[in-house]
C-alpha cells in the first residue's frame, strides 16, 4: 500500500514538472514534426504537384507522341495489308464493319467527358485529383462494359451471319479494355508526360503486329483475326498502368470511388457528349449505311480509304492533345497565350495537310495497288476523297478543342447534329448511285460543311481576336492544291514515275514555307522550334 502510495505521489508530482507552457511547445513542435513528415509523403508520392505546362513542354510532348503514333500507324498499316490479302474481300468487309462499328460505340464509351475532366486534373490539389481520377476511372469501366452490350447486341438483332457475331463478340473486349485505359491517357496528358503513353501505345501495336503475322501464316479467319486488337490493348493498358503506380501520371488514384461526381462529371459533359456523339455516328455511319445499302466488298474497298485519312486524324490527335492542355492552362488570364498556341497548332496542321494531298492525290491508285493488291485500285478515287475530307477535320477537332478550353462548348452539339443530318441525307442519295464513291463524296461535302460552321461558331463566341489565320490557310490551300495538280499531271501524262512524284511534291510544299514567313514575318520551323516561351 505504501509502494502504491509513493507511485502515486511520484505521478502527481511528475506532473507538476511540466508547465502548461512546456506543453504547449512540445504539442506545437509534433505538430509540426507530424506536418513535415505528411509533406515528405505527399511530396514523394504526388510529385511534381504542379505539372510544366510549358509550350516546350507541349513541342516535346507532340513530337514523342508523333513518333510514336507514326510507328503505331506504320505496325498497323502492315497488319492491314496482311488481312486484306489472306481474306477475302467479303471477309474484309466483315472485319473493317465491326470495328467500324467498335469505332462507333465511342459514343458511349466516351461521351466527351474526358475533355472535361482535364481542366479539373490541370490543377495542383493532388486530394482532388486523386478522387477525380478514381471517378473518371470506374465511369468508363462501367460505359465499357454498356459499349459491349451495345456492340454485340447490334449484330445480333439485325441478323447478322453467325460469324461476325462471334467476331464481334470476341472484338467486342476492345472496347471494355481500351475505354478505362484512356482514362489513363487523360491522366498522362493531364501532366504533359505522354512519352509512358507513346511506349504503351508503341508496345501494345507490335504485340498486335506480331500476333496478325501468327494469324496469317496458321489460322487466317475472321474471329482469330480480330484477337490481335484485344492483345494490343491489354498490353497498352499494363504498361500505362505501371506508370501510374509509379507516379508518373499525376496523383495515384484514390482507394474509394466517390460515385457522386459522375453526376457532375455527365452533366458538365452534356453539351459536348451529345455533339461528339453526332460527330462519331457522322465519321462511322458511312460504314454502317454501306453495308446496307451496297454490299460486304463495298465496305471493305470503301474502308481501305480509313486506313490514310485516319493517318492524318493521328496527326491531328498527335498535336491538339498536349495543345489543348496548354489552352486550358492558358483561359482565360493569358489571351495572347492562348491566340498563339491556336494559330500555331492551325497553321502547322494546315501544311500537314496540304502536303499530305501533295503526296497522295497523283499516287492513289498507284498505293493501293502496292499495299492491298490490283482489286483494291477501284478504290483509288473514294480514297483520295477521304484523305482530303481528314484535312478538314484535323482543322474542326482543333476548333472543338479550343471551345472545350475555353468552355464555350455548349453551341457544338448543334453544329455536330447538322453534319450529322447532311451526311445521312448525302448517303442515302449517292450510295445508290455511287456506291462507296458517294460515301466517300459525301463525307468531303460534310466536313467542308463542318470546317465552316465549327470556326464560324468560334469567332462569334470567343473574345480573342485573330484566331484564324486566314492568309497562311488561303497560302497553304493553293500550295498544296497546285502541287497536287502538277502532280497528278506529271504522273498520268508525262508517266513520271509515281515515287518520285509521291515524295517530291510534299517536300516543295513544306520546303515553301520552311523557307517563306507564313505567320507574322516567321516561317515554319520558327512556329515548331522550341523557343523556351511558356504558355
Amino acid at each position: 500500500m505504501s509502494e502504491l502510495r509513493f507511485m502515486t505521489k511520484r505521478r502527481e508530482t511528475d506532473r507538476e514538472y511540466v508547465s502548461q507552457r512546456e506543453f504547449a511547445e512540445l504539442k506545437r513542435a509534433a505538430l509540426e514534426t507530424f506536418e513535415q513528415e505528411r509533406r515528405e509523403r505527399e511530396t514523394k508520392i504526388y510529385e511534381p504537384s504542379t505539372p510544366e505546362l510549358t509550350a516546350n513542354a507541349a513541342r516535346r510532348s507532340t513530337v514523342i507522341m508523333l513518333g510514336s503514333r507514326v510507328a503505331v500507324a506504320t505496325m498497323g498499316w502492315i497488319g492491314s495489308v496482311l488481312i486484306a490479302r489472306a481474306i477475302s474481300p467479303e471477309q474484309f468487309g466483315q472485319f473493317s464493319l465491326i470495328f467500324g462499328l467498335l469505332g462507333l460505340l465511342s459514343v458511349i464509351t466516351d461521351l466527351g467527358v474526358g475533355r472535361v475532366v482535364l481542366a479539373k486534373l490541370v490543377e495542383s490539389n493532388p486530394w482532388e485529383i486523386s478522387l477525380v481520377t478514381t471517378a473518371f476511372i470506374s465511369l468508363r469501366v462501367v460505359l465499357g462494359l454498356l459499349g459491349y452490350i451495345l456492340a454485340v447486341g447490334y449484330v445480333w438483332l439485325l441478323s447478322y451471319p453467325a460469324e461476325v457475331v462471334e467476331a464481334t463478340a470476341v472484338a467486342g473486349l476492345v472496347v471494355v479494355v481500351a475505354t478505362p485505359s484512356h482514362a489513363l491517357s487523360v491522366m498522362y496528358q493531364s501532366r504533359l508526360k505522354m512519352t509512358y503513353v507513346a511506349v504503351a501505345e508503341g508496345a501494345g501495336q507490335l504485340a498486335q503486329l506480331i500476333a496478325t503475322i501468327a494469324a496469317v501464316l496458321w489460322q487466317p479467319i475472321l474471329i482469330v483475326f480480330v484477337i490481335p486488337a484485344l492483345i494490343n490493348e491489354v498490353v497498352a493498358a499494363a504498361i500505362k498502368i505501371q506508370g501510374v503506380r509509379q507516379g508518373i501520371a499525376g496523383p495515384l488514384p484514390a482507394s474509394r470511388a466517390q460515385f457522386r461526381r459522375w453526376k457532375e462529371m455527365l452533366v458538365e459533359a452534356i453539351p459536348l457528349s451529345i455533339g461528339f456523339a453526332f460527330i462519331t455516328l457522322l465519321s462511322r455511319v458511312d460504314v454502317l449505311m454501306l453495308g446496307q445499302l451496297d454490299s460486304f466488298e463495298s465496305v471493305g474497298l470503301y474502308s481501305i480509304g480509313y486506313k490514310f485519312a485516319d493517318l492524318l486524324q493521328i496527326v491531328a490527335i498527335t498535336i491538339v492533345t498536349p495543345v489543348t492542355t496548354l489552352l486550358v492552362a492558358s483561359w482565360p488570364d493569358k489571351l495572347d497565350a492562348f491566340r498563339e498556341r491556336s494559330r500555331e497548332a492551325f497553321i502547322v496542321l494546315t501544311v500537314l495537310g496540304g502536303a499530305s494531298i501533295a503526296a497522295f492525290w497523283p499516287a492513289a491508285a498507284e498505293v493501293l495497288s502496292l499495299l492491298y493488291g490490283e482489286r483494291f485500285t477501284v478504290a483509288g478515287t473514294s480514297t483520295r476523297l477521304l484523305v482530303l475530307g481528314a484535312c478538314f477535320s484535323m482543322l474542326t477537332q482543333l476548333g472543338l478543342m479550343m471551345l472545350v478550353a475555353s468552355g464555350r462548348h455548349r453551341t457544338y452539339p448543334w453544329v455536330a447534329l447538322g453534319g450529322l443530318g447532311v451526311n445521312v441525307v448525302l448517303n442515302f442519295v449517292l450510295i445508290p448511285r455511287l456506291s462507296f464513291n458517294g460515301a466517300a463524296l459525301a463525307t468531303v461535302l460534310t466536313e467542308i460543311l463542318l470546317f465552316v460552321a465549327m470556326w464560324t461558331v468560334i469567332f462569334r463566341t470567343l473574345p480573342v481576336r485573330k484566331l484564324f489565320p486566314a492568309v497562311p490557310f488561303i497560302a497553304t490551300s493553293l500550295v498544296g492544291a497546285l502541287a497536287a495538280i502538277t502532280g497528278t499531271l506529271g504522273v498520268e501524262r508525262f508517266g513520271i514515275p509515281w515515287p518520285i512524284v509521291a515524295i517530291v511534291a510534299p517536300v516543295v510544299v513544306i520546303g515553301i514555307f520552311v523557307v517563306l514567313p507564313i505567320s507574322g514575318g516567321k516561317p515554319l520551323l520558327s512556329l515548331i522550334k522550341p523557343g523556351g516561351e511558356t504558355a
